[in-house]
């Protein structure tokens, strides 16, 4: 049993949504249709990210390059994977983008070690994302909560950290949620450790007072009382 602060990527971990960005400026203008049929339900994030990422038009080194002149880390980041390490706790990305970016940022702030799940690209005349369930099974949808699930059957002990639409299922596993946007919206009087966060230093905040109490509250179950 471990204890993980697990993290989205797009909009949490950085402020904006460095997916969208990258085919704002290098996919083929379909993309926006593709958009609007994911966000009608036609498409799981999986599998539009997937359509769309086949409409870009640029290199490795030209995304990486754009990934790191654009992504912003939010605000605590680095002081929140610094808590964790001196707290015994397991930080953890859990994303539906692209290494292509989510690798070279992480990596510019010296976090070559921080654990990431996420799309795994590779070229072969078009550029191409496989999403891996724990178990190495290629997943069309589901992609975190496949992670979140693994977790729980382990018996980790999860703090989730996320905003969008697709982090709802993952979420509603874990025992503690930090929310915005979206997410804080769905899951509004409906998670009983549901806390909102704009910056991660309000998330530090609450596990500097929190955490103990619920490290000692999920010590006590066991498997055998269930």
């Amino acid at each position: 049993m471990a204890n993980l602060i697990c993290f989205d990527f797009d909009d949490t971990i950085v402020l904006d949504n460095t997916a969208r960005q990258l085919f704002e400026r290098f996919a083929a203008p379909g993309w926006r249709d593709l958009e609007a049929r994911y966000r009608a339900g036609e498409f799981s994030v999986e599998q539009y990210n997937a359509a769309a990422l086949d409409l870009v038009e640029a290199d490795d080194a030209t995304l990486r390059a754009f990934a790191l002149e654009t992504a912003r880390l939010r605000p605590g980041f680095l002081e929140l994977i610094d808590w964790a390490t001196w707290n015994d706790w397991l930080p953890v990305v859990v994303s539906n983008g692209f290494d292509l970016y989510i690798d070279p940022v992480l990596d510019a702030h010296r976090l070559d070690r921080l654990v990431r799940h996420c799309g795994r690209t590779w070229f072969a005349y078009r550029w191409r994302v496989r999403y891996d369930s724990p178990r190495g099974v290629e997943l069309q949808e589901g992609f975190k909560l496949a992670y979140a699930r693994a977790f729980r059957d382990l018996g980790d002990f999860v703090v989730y950290i996320g905003d969008g639409a697709s982090d709802i299922p993952a979420a509603r596993l874990a025992p503690v949620v930090f929310a915005r946007s979206t997410l804080r919206e769905q899951l509004e009087d409906q998670h009983p450790r549901l806390y909102p966060f704009e910056t991660f230093h309000d998330v530090i905040a609450v596990l500097e007072q929190e955490a103990p109490r619920w490290y000692a509250s999920s010590s006590s179950t066991t498997p055998a009382e269930g």
